[in-house]
């Protein structure tokens, strides 16, 4: 495959689309709280979502409260923290799939972890815990041998390793599955799926639209189950036709 086999078109009318967040809406940054997304994308996010006549959905491993907040005021169906948060539609109701005090064992020993080693941090999403090892790239094993020792050999965790990420959550969900789960109803099902992500927990996406014939796109470098690629988020931004955050900035310099 060539890096940049460039996707189609995005065809509202036939596709269902499915948005990962990070690394893809948004720029990685070191701290994941200040991440920025421009309200006039957000508007065109919601102009995608009428077209598709609302099969659109953020397929996050943050979680869904934490995206409402980056992307008020749109509405909209999520998974967060990789599947085992789902929102249906939009306005309906968060359920999860786990309780968070299943990672209670694991919560522990990362917590004295970070604190033996506090360039590690440690990010409580509830049902997931992530040790964030950005800025510190030479922290990969220590915070890989962290999680490795948290989980032990107890069975029914899920351990991904992301990009200066390592995450644990409880095992059976994915964002392949989540993606799946959407397209049995309405108004996902009958279209063609559409998944952009960027990182290796995407991969699972990439292959359940692949299974269902639809449109797979790695966003940035590295080797992917995807049939296609864009280079960087603003040109995630340019291909779903929303301004990008260098452009409006230059404008409004001008």
């Amino acid at each position: 495959m060539s890096p940049m086999n460039l996707p189609p078109m995005l065809d509202p009318a036939r596709h269902a689309l499915f948005l990962d967040f990070d690394g893809t809406l948004v720029e990685l940054v070191d701290r994941p709280e200040n991440v920025r997304i421009l309200p006039e994308a957000i508007s065109r996010l919601g102009e995608l979502q009428s077209g598709c006549d609302g099969a659109f959905a953020v397929i996050s491993g943050r979680r869904i409260g934490d995206l409402d907040g980056f992307l008020r005021p749109l509405g909209f169906a999520a998974a967060g923290v990789h599947g085992l948060e789902r929102r249906e539609a939009p306005g309906a109701e968060i359920t999860s799939l786990a309780g968070a005090e299943a990672l209670d064992p694991v919560r522990i020993v990362l917590a004295d972890g970070v604190v033996a080693e506090p360039r590690l941090r440690l990010e409580d999403k509830k049902t997931a815990l992530v040790v964030h090892y950005r800025g510190h790239p030479e922290l990969e094993a220590a915070a890989i041998a962290l999680v490795s020792h948290a989980v032990g050999d107890e069975p029914g965790y899920a351990v991904m390793k992301g990009d200066h990420i390592v995450e644990v959550h409880l095992g059976g969900m994915d964002k392949g599955k989540a993606i799946a789960a959407f397209m049995t109803h309405e108004p996902f099902r009958g279209r063609i799926p559409v998944y952009l992500g960027d990182d290796t927990t995407d991969e699972f996406g990439f292959q359940a639209v692949k299974a269902l014939d639809g449109v797979a796109i790695k966003v940035g470098e590295g080797p992917s189950e995807a049939d296609y690629r864009l280079a960087c988020v603003d040109s995630v931004h340019r291909w779903l036709g929303c301004p990008s955050l260098d452009a409006v900035e230059t404008a409004e310099a001008s």
